[in-house]
């Protein structure tokens, strides 16, 4: 099993991020080799996610289970897919000055790729660094508009 966890500040209140991250359809924007998502069943503790996308150049295809917590973020299950022993979540803590995310992910590995477990790890956390990058654009620009509204609504 291979597990990592990274973690960043998003200059933005939980509920924007956590609206952010439950609408399911935005996988597609921080996704990584994700081109396409379709949202198969939503509700309001959990939903449905059928995925397309590329992975070292050849075409996938997987569904995710997602399971909407407490803390506003969502976790994630394979249950369809090139990995299907993949899980992870988004977690979110309020501090000032916005939403720290931290970001978690396990993988079942295989006993014969063991030796290049680090390398995966290292892959993982490059990956996770760039999903979390786009997660916090994307809450960040959410918030903007969600200000804006607000204002023009007065």
């Amino acid at each position: 099993m291979v597990n990592v966890s990274r973690s960043i500040l998003v200059s933005a209140p939980r509920d924007s991020v956590r609206q952010y991250l439950q609408d399911l359809r935005n996988m597609e924007h921080y996704g990584p080799k994700v081109q396409a998502v379709q949202v198969e069943q939503e509700g309001a503790e959990s939903g449905l996610v059928e995925v397309d996308g590329r992975f070292m150049g050849l075409p996938w295809k997987g569904a995710f289970k997602a399971q909407f917590t407490r803390d506003g973020g969502v976790r994630l299950e394979m249950l369809r897919g090139p990995l299907p022993g993949l899980c992870g979540g988004f977690h979110l803590r309020a501090v000032a000055g916005g939403t720290v995310i931290t970001h978690d992910q396990s993988c079942d590995c295989p006993l014969f790729l063991k030796p290049l477990a680090p390398l995966f790890k290292r892959l993982l956390r490059d990956s996770m660094d760039r999903q979390l990058y786009a997660i916090k654009e994307g809450a960040e620009y959410l918030h903007r508009q969600l200000q804006i509204r607000q204002i023009e609504s007065v």
